[in-house]
């Protein structure tokens, strides 16, 4: 009996052992994953912000409707590489979502530049191609995985919309995914379940 209690003893502890090893080395990829990324301190931010609203006339910021109440510290920043940065422009608030407009810094020539998304009108009946530098909806952009999603919405409720995937390839952002669901139907999915539009 003390035998068998000693060898489930012992399976216990290695298994205890082989997990918080295992748990180690994905920790340890973690880290190097997100040490890769530079760390944006709030000066470096501030000097970006800056630049960038000091020439908000000549780059026509948020076609120039954008909310003056807003705060500068507002925007975003996140580095694509040692080069690039990319800037995340609050252009105003919404009664349920938001209005963003996005920017590309070069770091060595400090070339600013308005990105331009394509996406899917669905002011109509039918849905369409076309190109916008304005998105309206709620954004997350992922640093690591470069990738930037936007869930929008057709009305408060939330159970209507479309849901966008976008990664950013050869300073641009690539179209990856476009969900839409057009009926407010009071049924509610998530969005990234709608149906599946592009590809």
């Amino acid at each position: 009996m003390t035998t068998k209690l000693s060898n489930f003893s012992f399976k216990i502890i290695n298994f205890i052992v082989y997990g918080l090893i295992i748990s180690l080395f994905s920790c340890q990829k973690l880290v190097k994953k997100s040490e890769q990324l530079a760390i944006i301190t709030p000066e470096k931010k501030q000097k970006i912000i800056n630049k960038i609203y000091a020439q908000q006339k000549t780059l026509n910021l948020c076609n120039q409707e954008r909310d003056k109440a807003l705060s500068k510290d507002s925007a975003n920043i996140y580095l694509l590489n040692k080069q690039q940065y990319l800037v995340e422009i609050l252009c105003f608030l919404g009664a349920y979502q938001n209005n963003y407009q996005y920017l590309l810094l070069n770091n060595l020539s400090s070339e600013i530049k308005i990105i331009d998304f394509v996406t899917f009108d669905s002011n109509s009946d039918k849905l369409r191609l076309t190109n916008t530098n304005i998105l309206n909806g709620t954004a997350e952009f992922d640093s690591l995985s470069q990738t930037l999603i936007l869930e929008t919405k057709t009305r408060s409720l939330g159970d209507c919309g479309s849901f966008v995937k976008y990664q950013w390839q050869n300073s641009a952002f690539v179209l990856k995914e476009y969900r839409h669901k057009p009926n407010c139907d009071q049924v509610f999915i998530p969005p990234e379940n709608y149906p599946l539009i592009y590809p």
